[in-house]
Parts: C-alpha cells; sequence; structure tokens
C-alpha cells in the first residue's frame, strides 16, 4: 500500500510539473550568446536569423538583420567576448533580458547588448546593439 501511495503521489507531481509552463531559466542566458558569437565569426547569419525569436523576424527584414551581422564583422574578426552587466524589462513571457558583453574585434572593441526573449522556455535573440569605445 505504501509503495502505491508514493508511486501515486509521482505521478501527481509529474503530471504537475508538466502543465506548468516552461520557462527559459536565467543562467541559461549565457549559453544563447555563445553560438551568436560562434556563428557570427564563422559568418553563419543565416544560422543566426534561423534562430532569432519570431518577433525580431516580424519587425525587421531578414535582408535587414543579416546586413546588420555584417557591419558587425567588418569590424574584424571577433577575438574576445566578456559578459558584464545584465538588465531586465518587462514580467513574464514579455520579459527581454540584455546582457551586456565587452567585446574586442581585430579594430575595435565595445560593448554588444544582445536582447534575447523567453520563447517557449528558450532565450531567443530579438535584437542586438553595439557601442563602440573609444
Amino acid at each position: 500500500m505504501r509503495k502505491g501511495f508514493v508511486i501515486g503521489l509521482l505521478v501527481a507531481l509529474a503530471t504537475g510539473c508538466s502543465l506548468r509552463s516552461h520557462d527559459a531559466p536565467t543562467e541559461d542566458l549565457d549559453k544563447a550568446g555563445a553560438p551568436f558569437f560562434q556563428r557570427l565569426n564563422a559568418a553563419e547569419y543565416g544560422t543566426i536569423y534561423k534562430d532569432t525569436a519570431k518577433k525580431f523576424k516580424e519587425n525587421k527584414t531578414k535582408e535587414t538583420i543579416i546586413e546588420s551581422l555584417k557591419e558587425l564583422t567588418a569590424k574584424g574578426r571577433l577575438v574576445d567576448f566578456k559578459r558584464g552587466r545584465m538588465t531586465f524589462e518587462g514580467e513574464g513571457k514579455n520579459q527581454i533580458a540584455s546582457p551586456v558583453f565587452y567585446v574586442i574585434f581585430e579594430q575595435t572593441r565595445g560593448e554588444l547588448t544582445l536582447d534575447f526573449v523567453d520563447e517557449s522556455g528558450e532565450w531567443k535573440l530579438i535584437g542586438f546593439a553595439f557601442k563602440q569605445h573609444a
């Protein structure tokens, strides 16, 4: 009888967990940034575009996004990146996480902000901006 109770409890817990929405963990933001940088260095603009958030694709054309990525790589190869600060805007599914990476390209350095939104439990790129340091 005790064994049946434990099994029933485990089934109830598993069912409850599966009904709960799966939010993207904030610790996965660094994991979301790394492939972006690898693909940027490999000039895999189409792959970066393919993995962006639906909202990003609705607001910007593929050509616009790819042109912006090419502008980044025109600064030379990305030599190093390190996450600095991170900000959050909004709440729930509309929350945007914005890690700021200190980046060094062959020809310049600065801050690259990657904006991510939680899309079905996974952080998806919804925007980016580069601020060059003098």
